[in-house]
């Protein structure tokens, strides 16, 4: 079973160790989290091709891996952090065998200044779109590749 209390981390995205616990973003939606977890799915497959930009979180800018993750939540009005490390303490934590399309996922990529790396779950396989690094586009990949495999740590739900 994965378990996952302490994530000593930071995002390229932010800089300060992380507790995984429940902050309260959104503990105010309906039921209807599964359709706006659509959307938001939606929202992020339709930024595919755009460049990644550090510190960037708009399709006319370009996206970082957070700043992916908070447009699209953003604009289906869920209140959530920008950086990364931030991302990680909201909402709850979800098991790998029961993640579902809209759940964050987080990577720990080593080499990166304590970085974490973010995407969003599509709930297609084992898919997640991300913005991955400079010189790349936002794109859609699976999680059950070796190189995301081996450096997953977990996933949060916030709907």
């Amino acid at each position: 079973m994965f378990v996952l209390l302490i994530l000593p981390l930071a995002g390229g995205c932010g800089k300060s160790p992380v507790a995984l616990h429940y902050t309260g973003y959104n503990e105010q939606l309906p039921a209807s989290g599964s359709r706006i977890a659509h959307a938001v799915v939606q929202s992020a497959r339709a930024q595919i091709g755009k460049p990644y930009k550090w510190g960037g979180a708009s399709p006319s800018e370009g996206f970082d891996c957070s700043g992916l993750v908070w447009w699209a939540y953003h604009r289906h009005g869920v209140k959530l952090p920008r950086v990364s490390w931030q991302q990680a303490e909201a909402g709850r934590p979800v098991h790998l065998s029961r993640i579902s399309a809209g759940d964050i996922v987080f990577f720990r990529i080593p080499g990166q200044d304590k970085s974490l790396h973010t995407g969003i779950y599509s709930g297609e396989g084992s898919f997640f779109i991300h913005s991955p690094k400079s010189g790349h586009v936002v794109r859609e990949e699976s999680m059950d590749k070796a190189y995301w495999r081996k450096y997953y740590i977990g996933a949060r739900r916030v709907l």
